[in-house]
């Protein structure tokens, strides 16, 4: 170096720097072969307080003074005298082709231009005002270019910061203005979440209200973009979404969630979120006196960076919602109260006009029978009719008594639940087993779609076998005649789906968001031809509470029929499960049915045997004669028989023996169904050629078990 340098007056860290670069000599000919101009704007970016540089050379070798080496931080002063480009990749990438026009010999000249750079190890989002110019040799070619620069990201922030406010304070002032003319809460949330969702420009707005035990969550109303499906009126289980990000909810901290594909907590469950079209989820918890109240949920269909500022808004939304929500729910609840009086007491009217009816009907005939007996000599005969009319109508008044004790039992909480590990099958077929006299008597078709994996749940088996056959009871009374009833079965992650789905009268909405209310009844004719005192429905929403479980209806309006969806945990089948326990009948499209011939001179028990099996997707053949059962299988070909052993012409024996001497018949699967089980009468009955021998009344699993391996045959 030479003492010319000491005239380039740099007196901060930077002149020591370039004294000790041979660079100065070696690369850029200093000072000797530079233009005057050159030497001159070196002295003005060395002498400057603003950030200045040189770039000089077909590499642009730089040369800056102390306030653009704070710029660089932990770069310099490894660029000093290095190529432009050093600067790193992301400040590059914007820079490079404006430098590049810059060579070209074009001047810019940019306000609060924003970049990312990295500076001390990480990259940052910054904002400059700057300048870049051409520089000339001296033949006035471009050789080089000069730049200025100042920061301006703390002011960018703070306008930033101050923009943000001002639309937040617009936002408040404009939600405000809507929902404070709204009366309703649904009304205020619905309003809420259309503004949230229009501002935010996201998939769907869900607000939530948790029940009382904390773990199901009831989506009251929403707004969606018109692509997201609207979830308004389901009801979900919290865990089903994960427990991890259920427990961060329950603390009271906001659950924020980029991508449920990739986020740690969730990616587990992200089938779950697939299945509502969501990717990433902003999740906001109401917390009162410590307990989980509500959530307002946020959806986006594609993943999505959430930020302090969408965050804070959708917090505000939330509190400002929830007062307007409360106020209104204060207002709504003491018109709800009168209404709920009113409502009582129209129906305990209603009520003690239907048990007056349906009392007078049993006591109409017990006074007549007791007036007869008074007044009239009868013989033996007239006595044993008189009595049995007395007796089959005091069953009937008891039946009444029974399910009024029922209700007030349960709604009282008086009822234990008696849990063990049940199978959803087990408990429809005896449900149908139960209602099969009265579907029969009302000529309905009733069919079964069951699920193929195991449905099994804990439960108390009485008491669900009660809930199904009073669903069924409902769908039978209110279905006329002829019409159909399906019951269905669908396994969920968490939970069994059980369904009946009627083609008959349906419900009004008004009668929809009241049929489980204790004496509630449809429109009925003044001859009160359907029966009942409206205590069923009521009583399994109660047992179906106890269960843990949800029971909902839903129906298209009046002559569409109605739908009941009884919904229960669901338990894995533990290891060891008894596969005899387990096996279902399969009804619908996947069953392979069996023809079938009933044989049994009591025609209300074939007729009920014939339903269950047609019932599970089987084509059965009713006889109640031996000789025409004879006659019918040459031509009818079934493949499986059910023969009663009392018949009164030939008995089953003697029938299964000449089905087996018939070459038509001879290979069937024949089944004994008899009200002998002694260890010699199943002697007797394989003797005559039977396969099976079943007790009366028929252990429905086993039969089902037989026809079922028969059928894998």
């Amino acid at each position: 170096m030479t003492d010319d340098f000491e005239s380039f007056a740099g007196t901060g860290d930077m002149r020591a720097h370039l004294r000790t670069h041979d660079y100065l000599n070696s690369k850029l000919g200093f000072p000797n072969t530079w233009p005057a101009s050159l030497k001159t704007m070196v002295n003005v970016v060395l002498e400057s307080t603003l950030a200045m540089w040189i770039g000089w050379g077909p590499e642009l070798l730089l040369i800056y003074n102390d306030g653009y080496a704070k710029m660089l931080g932990a770069k310099h002063p490894d660029l000093l005298l290095k190529p432009y480009s050093g600067v790193g990749p992301e400040a590059w990438e914007y820079l490079g082709p404006i430098v590049a026009e810059t060579v070209a010999g074009k001047s810019f000249f940019f306000e609060n231009a924003s970049m990312q750079l990295e500076r001390n190890g990480k990259v940052e989002q910054v904002w400059f005002t700057y300048s870049l110019s051409p520089l000339r040799d001296e033949h006035g070619k471009v050789a080089g270019v000069f730049g200025t620069a100042i920061e301006t990201t703390t002011h960018v922030l703070a306008e930033l910061v101050r923009v943000a406010e001002e639309k937040r304070r617009v936002f408040q002032l404009s939600l405000a203005d809507c929902i404070r003319p709204l009366e309703t809460p649904d009304e205020v949330i619905a309003a809420a979440s259309k503004m949230i969702g229009k501002q935010l420009r996201v998939g769907r707005v869900v607000y939530g209200t948790v029940d009382d035990t904390g773990k199901l969550i009831h989506i009251r109303r929403d707004w969606t973009d018109d692509v997201l499906m609207s979830l308004a009126g389901m009801t979900f289980a919290l865990h089903d979404f994960g427990k991890l990000a259920v427990d961060v909810i329950r603390t009271g901290k906001p659950l924020i969630i980029e991508n449920v594909n990739t986020n740690e907590i969730v990616a587990p469950y992200a089938h779950a979120y697939a299945e509502i079209g969501v990717c990433a989820v902003l999740a906001l918890p109401l917390m009162k006196a410590g307990r989980l109240q509500a959530v307002l949920i946020i959806h986006d269909s594609k993943a999505r960076y959430w930020s302090a500022d969408e965050i804070s808004l959708a917090h505000d939304m939330l509190d400002r919602t929830w007062s307007a929500a409360e106020s209104a729910y204060e207002t709504e609840k003491r018109l709800e109260v009168q209404q709920k009086l009113q409502d009582t007491d129209r129906r305990k009217d209603e009520f003690l006009a239907m048990l007056a009816h349906e009392l007078r009907n049993p006591l109409a005939p017990i006074g007549a029978a007791a007036e007869l007996l008074q007044i009239a000599k009868l013989d033996e005969a007239q006595v044993r009719k008189t009595s049995q009319i007395i007796a089959r109508q005091v069953r009937h008044m008891t039946s009444l008594v029974d399910d009024l004790l029922d209700v007030s039992r349960v709604t009282q909480g008086l009822v234990e639940i008696d849990n063990s590990q049940l199978d959803v099958t087990h408990v429809i077929t005896e449900a149908i087993e139960q209602m099969t006299p009265l579907i029969r008597l009302r000529l309905q078709h009733l069919t079964m779609e069951l699920a193929a994996q195991a449905s099994l749940v804990m439960g108390d088996k009485k008491r669900l076998v009660q809930v199904i056959a009073n669903i069924l009871s409902n769908a039978a009374k209110y279905t006329p005649e002829g019409g159909r009833i399906l019951i269905r079965t669908e396994v969920r992650n968490a939970h069994v789906l059980i369904q009946v789905i009627d083609d008959g009268i349906g419900m009004t909405p008004e009668f929809v968001s009241r049929v489980f209310d204790l004496f509630a009844q449809a429109e009925r004719t003044s001859d009160r031809s359907s029966g009942g005192l409206g205590l069923g429905l009521a009583l399994v929403k109660s047992l179906i509470n106890l269960h843990g479980g949800t029971v909902t209806s839903e129906s298209a309006g009046l002559g569409k029929g109605s739908t009941f969806s009884v919904c229960l945990p669901r338990v894995l089948a533990e290891h060891g499960t008894n596969l005899d326990e387990d096996i279902r009948p399969s009804g619908g499209p996947h069953v392979k049915p069996l023809r079938i011939m009933v044989v049994d001179d009591n025609v209300d028990a074939a007729s009920m045997l014939s339903m269950l099996l047609e019932a599970v997707g089987h084509e059965v053949i009713v006889e109640h004669g031996a000789h025409r059962a004879l006659e019918r299988a040459k031509t009818d070909l079934p493949e499986v028989f059910l023969l009663d052993i009392g018949l009164p012409e030939i008995d089953g024996n003697e029938l299964a023996q000449r089905l087996r001497r018939q070459p038509e018949t001879a290979q069937a699967v024949l089944i004994a169904v008899t009200g002998y089980g002694q260890d010699s009468d199943q002697q007797q009955s394989l003797a005559a050629g039977f396969d099976h021998h079943l007790v009366k009344p028929v252990d429905t699993k086993k039969l089902l078990a037989i026809l079922s391996a028969t059928r894998d045959l």
